[in-house]
């Protein structure tokens, strides 16, 4: 039974005197692994705006469904998103530890627990389709009518089969992560975005599928990767392996897991549902609105990839310097990041703001549209915010990595619920009925005031392993 670790990895993280170069190596592939995954979500975008629709009108509708999607699938999506954290902070800190056989013992219990989450959110989901998709209640919650209503309400039972392999792949990149392994993950994503690019281009253009076609596209895209997956898992000669025989779970290992994956889970769930309030504000001004919106938040999120690689790089720095009983170097990561993240997300900003017309124009296929000209405006507003999500984003990576995803959790709540959400109203209430600018003001007022929250929270870490050994 090998139980090999690819050493320089770790060495890179504990030892590396300079911890700028090795979070740069560290994080490039994640970096890339992020785009794909943002590009694997745009192609149905991209696509379906080129469907020959009777009118704009239709094409906006089917835009719209796209952008109501997202904040419905990430809610559900933070069960998984909530495993990934966990399995970070808690296979690294024993890595560090230098104790193999309880990273791969839960290694192998959080995979389990990603296959068995999965299916039962993809059961619920089986199991209450007419309720939910039939009466359409969380579409018409968030405003969906007409044409609307219809795409979101096709696609969205389409893309929840896929539970199960986002869940897995979630959990085993954050295991390659934990151990400072960030490539493969990417290379296994290069082919599923292809696999999503012929397929969506095949339905839509060949067989004529319209939005039906980019939801099975994507389905068969992300459960192509989990075959190569399991392979890697219980077969690689370089990294960390799971074991059927540690899938066992227990009372103890299971109260382990859930005190690093609740909070985390619930920061994400919280954000999601305030984005699912706040999607349905944008959708009472319209189609056209919340297609400018949905094209604005996925050039935001490209350009958020780079930051975001970084602090989940971060995470493992900290985790794996914590259980080596390396406190400074933690604190030190945690700066580099912090600073290399700002210097790239103001450059970006610079590029891209100038050049948001042609990616815009790009991504609709046309420049002829209210869409075009309110995702023009809406992007330039975004962007500005982009420097303090770098910062908030060091401090998840921060928090999680150090075994405090509750710190993630009131940040998430703080941010949304207590700041976001209740300003958004106010503007409602203040600004002229037509005038929808006031969600962009909400947006960048609490990006930056949530900043002071997590520099108090930060304050209260003591860079102590959280794990039990």
């Amino acid at each position: 039974m090998a139980r090999t670790i690819k050493k320089e990895n770790i060495d890179r993280i504990l030892n590396h005197p300079s911890i700028l170069k090795g979070i740069v190596i560290m994080a490039i592939p994640v970096f890339l692994n992020n785009l794909f995954k943002s590009l694997h979500d745009m192609v149905d975008a991209i696509f379906v705006a080129r469907i020959p629709f009777d009118s704009s009108e239709s094409m906006d509708a089917a835009l719209a469904a796209l952008n109501i999607h997202w904040p419905i699938f990430n809610l559900f999506l933070a069960l998984g998103a909530g495993l990934g954290i966990a399995t970070v902070s808690i296979v690294s800190q024993y890595i560090g530890a230098r104790r193999k056989d309880l990273a791969i013992s839960y290694a192998s219990k959080l995979i389990l627990l990603s296959v068995i989450i999965g299916l039962l959110v993809t059961l619920v989901f089986i199991l209450t389709s007419d309720w939910i998709w039939g009466y359409n209640l969380l579409a018409r919650m968030m405003g969906a009518q007409g044409e609307t209503l219809d795409f979101a309400s096709d696609y969205f039972r389409i893309r929840s089969f896929e539970m199960v392999f986002v869940f897995m792949f979630i959990v085993y990149q954050a295991i390659r992560q934990a151990t400072g392994e960030t490539l493969y993950p990417v290379i296994l994503n290069v082919g599923s975005i292809f696999v999503n690019i012929f397929l969506t281009w095949l339905f839509i253009s060949e067989f004529k599928m319209g939005i039906h076609g980019a939801a099975y596209a994507t389905l068969i895209a992300q459960g192509s990767l989990v075959p190569f997956m399991l392979y890697d898992l219980f077969h690689s000669k370089k990294h960390i392996k799971i074991e059927m025989k540690e899938m066992k779970l227990d009372l103890d290992t299971i109260k382990d897991m859930s005190r690093f994956a609740l909070p985390a889970s619930l920061g994400q769930a919280v954000s999601s549902l305030g984005f699912v309030v706040i999607q349905s504000v944008i959708l009472r001004y319209g189609k056209e609105v919340s297609a400018g919106f949905s094209v604005g938040n996925r050039i935001s999120s490209l350009l958020l990839n780079p930051v975001v690689a970084i602090s989940s790089i971060l995470a493992a720095y900290v985790g794996l310097n914590i259980g080596n009983n390396q406190p400074k170097r933690a604190r030190d990561s945690y700066k580099v990041a912090r600073n290399l993240g700002l210097g790239l997300m103001i450059v970006g900003v610079s590029i891209i703001i100038p050049l948001r017309f042609g990616i815009i124009e790009f991504i609709l296929g046309t420049k002829e549209t209210n869409s075009y000209e309110i995702a023009a405006e809406y992007t330039f507003w975004l962007l500005l915010t982009q420097p303090f999500m770098s910062l908030f984003q060091s401090y998840i990576g921060l928090f999680n990595g150090s075994g405090h995803s509750n710190y993630t959790l009131r940040m998430a709540s703080l941010r949304l619920w207590g700041m976001r959400i209740p300003m958004i109203f106010l503007f409602m209430a203040i600004f002229d009925q037509s005038d929808y600018s006031g969600i962009w003001y909400a947006m960048i007022i609490s990006n930056f005031l949530i900043l002071f929250y997590g520099h108090y929270l930060k304050k209260s870490i003591n860079y102590e392993v959280q794990v039990r050994l």
